[in-house]
């Protein structure tokens, strides 16, 4: 079968959650199926990653037979057949989406929505009480519904995305794919537990918001408490907020290419995330190295975790630096998070996990029915794009 990803950028999966999970879909459809990526923004990571970063991230997609199409989606488009379209992310549906249907009406057209983006901007607005950002949250989740009914079936992350997505558009199609982790060697760690560790990507608002709110919040009442505690926040594009809160304490790393050592020589993973949708991916990350997650209910979400069984939840500060105390103190609540962490994310969110779960999928979006460009918008395109063929190009060379 062929497959088409429509994406902005090549997946960088060593920078963000999001592109872990993108490379790793990518990886396990290739196994089984012709997959072209077009990246239309090619030449713009280019200028921000610089060319020889981004071959890299080429050669790894090359590696697992991920062929690179046109950044040119319309030559695509033109040149070639295929049986299903999967845009990452919903934003630049509407660009392509007429041309989709009218070169590729045999196709079924797929939205990852990796996470309902509209969910995660009101759990902002909630959080803040701001009134523009409720209406930016209010914009978003127009412009998202839209494109999700332009497209024949929709993958959400968690069950809760996909219930909401029926909610708010009862006519959409569903379909599940979570994140994907891989499963290190699970290794016991010794006591005294008192490396905490934060992953995220401060492109991301959420995470500078949750560093933030941890060292100014948290980590003074838990150094209060044990003075021992040190801080490792790790991640992209940190800002100078971010960057000033570097101490004896805290430790801000920015980007490192391979988190293994660190996972491995922290003890504690924190994820102090008060907004947020989907799945985050620095639990599951965290959970898969056999690293206990404290967390909010925030964090938490979607992945179904069960409260002092698998993970820690706090809902305050205090509650959230006590937490972090009693995992440090307590040997074996440590180890029991620890190992059930471990056997839940290797159980339900790893690669061997999730293969049946992505061709089930692929093979529930082939039962369906493509939608069709309505007679009139094909008329108006075809006439549009012959004149511009045979007529209008002499124009722009007079």
């Amino acid at each position: 079968m062929k497959i088409l990803i429509i994406s902005s950028n090549i997946p960088a999966p060593d920078h963000a959650s999001g592109d872990l999970r993108f490379y790793t879909m990518l990886k396990l459809i290739a196994e089984t199926h012709q997959v072209t990526l077009c990246p239309f923004n090619l030449e713009r990571q280019n200028k921000e990653m610089g060319a020889a970063v981004t071959k890299t991230y080429i050669e790894q997609l090359d590696a697992i037979n991920v062929r690179l199409g046109a950044t040119d989606v319309l030559m695509t488009l033109r040149n070639e057949l295929f049986d299903l379209i999967i845009y990452e992310f919903y934003h630049y549906v509407s660009r392509y989406i007429d041309f989709v249907r009218f070169y590729q009406p045999q196709a079924r057209v797929l939205i990852d929505s990796v996470d309902i983006h509209y969910n995660r901007l009101f759990s902002k607005a909630t959080l803040t009480g701001i009134s523009s950002d409720l209406k930016t949250a209010v914009t978003v989740k127009q412009q998202e519904l839209v494109a999700y009914r332009l497209a024949d079936l929709i993958i959400v992350v968690t069950e809760d995305d996909g219930l909401l997505l029926k909610k708010d558009a009862p006519s959409t199609q569903i379909g599940l794919l979570p994140n994907i982790h891989r499963i290190p060697e699970f290794i016991a760690v010794l006591p005294p537990y008192t490396k905490l560790l934060f992953v995220g990507s401060f492109k991301h608002e959420p995470n500078v918001d949750a560093v933030l709110y941890f060292c100014k919040d948290i980590f003074p009442l838990l150094l209060k408490m044990n003075s021992s505690f040190t801080l490792e926040v790790i991640g992209p594009n940190p800002p100078e907020s971010i960057l000033a809160l570097q101490s004896d304490h805290i430790f801000i790393r920015g980007f490192v290419e391979c988190l293994d050592d660190y996972y491995r020589n922290a003890h504690i993973s924190v994820a102090p995330l008060r907004f947020g949708a989907g799945m985050k991916g620095k639990i599951g990350e965290a959970l898969s190295f056999g690293l206990p997650v404290v967390t909010t209910e925030i964090g938490a979400e979607g992945f179904g975790l069960s409260q002092n069984e698998n993970i820690l939840v706090a809902r305050t500060s205090l509650d959230f630096a006590e937490s972090i105390l009693q995992l440090s103190q307590d040997n074996q609540l440590y180890k029991k998070l620890s190992t059930n962490g471990y056997d839940f994310i290797k159980e339900n969110y790893s690669e061997v996990a999730t293969r049946a779960k992505l061709i089930n999928l692929i093979y529930q979006a082939l039962l369906l029915p493509p939608k069709k460009l309505l007679p009139l918008t094909r008329l108006i395109l075809w006439l549009q794009l012959n004149y511009n063929r045979y007529i209008g190009w002499r124009f722009k060379h007079v």
